[in-house]
């Protein structure tokens, strides 16, 4: 008698989740994508600051623990390694990392910037090699190329401390800020005068000839005015003190030295002595018969 074969049980097949696959895939290659535009970029950022290791998170994070000295070639390498490593870090997670590693996020950021920035300045670069302090450096990167000008040329910089690098940063940042307010104030006035030029070349010949006679009148009054009012007061005050008299050849020269002057002129320009007042009024007679014939002619 045949023994009743038992069937075999029928497999239970489970749906795919076909949604949830896609979008683990899509996940997936995002991550992906995410991970290759950050290997590219670090890769770049590499390039421009001269770092030549690996280009990992650990690596990395490996190297800046080594460089965390605090000598300015530490400063620059530490800061070169930071730069890569935030292009590797996911968006949120530099600044934990940096934690992690036993940084003040604003110390990591000034080494950031110093190797950013003298990876782009030849001065930076130079003073770099010749700066012991790295505190005293990190100073400097927050100056411009003109202000450390000077301080390259120094002989004795690899000789000062931090205290006097710092002092003479400061009288070289001082000295570049005199001297771009007196261009500034050049340029100004180069401005001011171009204008004034091309203004004075769309005026008529008697406008013009109008304006430099006014001009020239304030500059005589300016002049009249110091003679009648500062000059005069000198030579008071040179009276009142004991034995003032005996100051008269001292006034004599202060004067001869003003009519010394405007004799000068009057021979320069051959012009006729008219101090007196029927002199000016025969000038200004003969002065108004030059003008009338001219404007007949």
């Amino acid at each position: 008698m045949a023994r009743n074969q038992t069937p075999a049980p029928q497999s239970k097949e489970v749906p795919a989740n076909e949604v949830a696959i896609a979008q683990d895939f899509q996940a997936a290659n995002q991550l992906a994508a995410m991970t290759i535009d950050a290997n590219a970029q670090a890769l770049e950022m590499a390039h421009k600051v001269g770092y030549a290791g690996a280009v990992t998170v650990g690596a990395l994070e490996d190297e800046i623990r080594f460089y965390q000295k605090r000598t300015v070639e530490a400063v620059l390498e530490t800061g070169k390694r930071l730069l890569v490593l935030k292009e590797l870090t996911p968006h949120g997670e530099f600044t934990q990392r940096v934690e992690m590693l036993g940084f003040a996020k604003t110390t990591a950021f000034r080494f950031m910037q110093a190797a950013a920035k003298t990876a782009k300045s030849s001065k930076l670069e130079l003073l770099s090699t010749q700066v012991k302090s790295a505190s005293a450096f990190l100073e400097l990167v927050t100056h411009d190329d003109d202000v450390l000008e000077n301080l390259a040329e120094m002989d004795d910089i690899d000789r000062l401390p931090a205290s006097e690098l710092r002092k003479r940063l400061r009288e070289a940042s001082e000295e570049k800020k005199a001297t771009d307010q007196l261009l500034q104030k050049k340029n100004q006035q180069i401005d001011k005068l171009e204008r004034e030029k091309q203004r004075i070349a769309l005026l008529k010949p008697d406008e013009v000839l109008a304006e430099i006679k006014t001009e020239a009148t304030r500059i005589a009054a300016d002049a009249l005015g110091a003679i009648r009012g500062g000059v005069r007061q000198a030579l008071l005050k040179l009276q009142e003190v004991p034995e003032g008299s005996a100051q008269t050849a001292f006034a004599a020269g202060l004067i001869g030295e003003l009519q010394a002057e405007i004799n000068a002129l009057r021979e320069e320009f051959y012009l006729p002595d008219v101090s007196n007042a029927s002199e000016r009024e025969l000038a200004a007679e003969v002065a108004q018969w030059a003008n009338a014939d001219t404007a007949s002619a």
